[in-house]
């Protein structure tokens, strides 16, 4: 009955709009059925990362008469208070919004952020609730962000006079490890390992002065989960900052997830690693399902030179910036040249900069339309929808996770220790993710990609990520790079 009253009201919303996605109804239909039989469904689609997908969402939970959760970006939830509520009030729909929480007479929908809602003790709590979370392709990511704990020097003291001597004492503590660590900084590299003499001695630190602030609350119990830890010096101001994050995050709210109704929507193309991360914990995923977005999918074009050096070759570097050279010239539209390696980054813009000048950018909105742009992966994926669609994208190095930083370097250590394959369960599946999300724009004007990492024709993960840039061509040459 649900599914045939949302297709209703769905078609009589559209009669005023202007989305033009061919597969809303499909959709809509979709997001009954599962609301209705309080299935566990993953969608994927890159409609997702648009506003189109909205109206059936909501017109199902709006019909459903029973409490729901809203997971979305605070930039959507924004277009729906602002642009949809008179319209589907027109619909005959009757309710009060207040607090980002749309209230009828019988039921309420609550429209938070994940940070939001995370951060909320009583969510937590939840029990066969219906939610609706979309953005879950970025899971990983908020859920570190929600779990890292970073104990500052300004931490270990009180602005209290009874607290006097334990600052005294806290402060010794903190200068006495500041030297020590110091001392075995590596030059370019501002992280510090901690050995198994030094966690315990946090762990008893921390143990006996709990009751200091409710930071060293959260640090002891951390510490006593066995959290990954480790410290980053501050060149500038000369002090140190620990940092602590669960090596599985997913584990610490798997009753969460277990105990509700999900929907989840993710805006990748097609999303294995959100079924393999969910199917690691033993929690289920009902039906999977693909949706084309509201554009024409074209082929992106993909070029691999043939040859290329491997990243450990010393002459990598120097032949990565020769490359790039070639490849802008006369060239027109946006350029962009991917490379999560700071080094590598910094110096592809300077030689870049110093041939093209004001053309060349670092990280910054372009505001012409024949720029180079130089960018991390993370920065592109955050500021991509501001930018135009490249015409082509340069990736100098595949975004395999770095070893230097301390949270990949524990965390596969955790794994060796399981005897786990941390490559391929731990590195491949984020570097995949990555890469998706950052060229995912090229199939919107079969844009040119250019791989010039040797790993990729030269490993086997390589070549598996390659087979996984889907739709794409190959294409044998590029004048005058060849």
């Amino acid at each position: 009955m649900l599914e045939i009253l949302s297709h209703q009201y769905l078609k009589n919303f559209l009669r005023d709009q202007s989305i033009r996605w061919e597969h809303i109804y499909s959709f809509g239909r979709i997001i009954s059925k599962c609301i209705e039989n309080d299935s566990t469904y993953l969608i994927n689609s890159e409609i997702f990362s648009s506003y189109d997908w909205l109206p059936p969402i909501l017109i199902s939970l709006f019909l459903k008469e029973e409490d729901s959760t809203f997971i979305l970006s605070k930039e959507k939830i924004q277009f729906i208070s602002q642009f949809q509520i008179d319209s589907l009030r027109n619909l005959g729909f009757n309710f009060i919004l207040k607090n980002d929480q749309l209230i009828f007479a019988n039921h309420h929908i609550r429209l938070i952020t994940i940070q939001n809602l995370l951060n909320d003790p009583n969510s937590r709590n939840l029990r066969n609730h219906r939610i609706v979370y979309s953005g879950i392709e970025d899971i990983k990511h908020d859920l570190k962000n929600h779990f890292r704990i970073s104990l500052l020097k300004k931490d270990w003291t009180k602005n209290f006079n009874e607290f006097e001597l334990i600052n005294q004492k806290f402060i010794k503590v903190y200068d006495s490890l500041k030297k020590k660590f110091f001392m075995r900084k590596i030059l370019g590299n501002s992280y510090i390992n901690l050995n198994e003499k030094e966690i315990s001695f946090f762990s008893n630190f921390f143990h006996e002065n709990s009751f200091f602030s409710d930071k060293f609350l959260r640090v002891n119990k951390a510490l006593s989960e066995g959290w990954a830890c480790w410290v980053k010096l501050n060149d500038t101001n000369l002090d140190w900052t620990l940092y602590l994050q669960p090596i599985d995050e997913l584990s610490h709210i798997k009753e969460f997830f277990s105990n509700n109704k999900f929907i989840f929507l993710s805006a990748l193309r097609k999303d294995n690693f959100f079924q393999m991360y969910f199917k690691k914990h033993n929690l289920d995923i009902d039906l999977v399902i693909n949706f084309k977005s509201n554009f024409e999918e074209k082929k992106i074009s993909l070029y691999i030179p043939s040859k290329q050096l491997l990243p450990n070759n010393p002459l990598f570097t120097i032949s990565i910036l020769d490359k790039c050279k070639k490849l802008i010239l006369f060239r027109k539209g946006l350029t962009l040249v991917l490379s999560d390696d700071i080094d590598l980054k910094t110096n592809i813009a300077t030689e870049l900069a110093s041939k093209y000048g004001k053309r060349v950018l670092l990280e910054t909105i372009p505001s012409g339309k024949n720029e180079i742009l130089c960018s991390s992966f993370d920065w592109w994926i955050m500021n991509s929808y501001l930018i135009q669609i490249p015409e082509q994208i340069i990736i100098p190095l595949l975004p395999i996770p770095n070893m230097s930083e301390p949270i990949n370097a524990i965390t596969v250590s955790h794994k060796k220790k399981l005897s786990q394959d941390w490559f391929r369960d731990f590195f491949l599946p984020q570097a995949r993710i990555k890469l998706e999300r950052s060229i995912s724009p090229l199939r919107r004007n079969s844009g040119k990609l250019i791989i010039l990492d040797g790993r990729a024709n030269k490993r086997n993960w390589g070549r598996l990520l390659l087979q996984n840039i889907q739709p794409s061509k190959k294409i044998n040459f590029m004048l005058p790079f060849d």
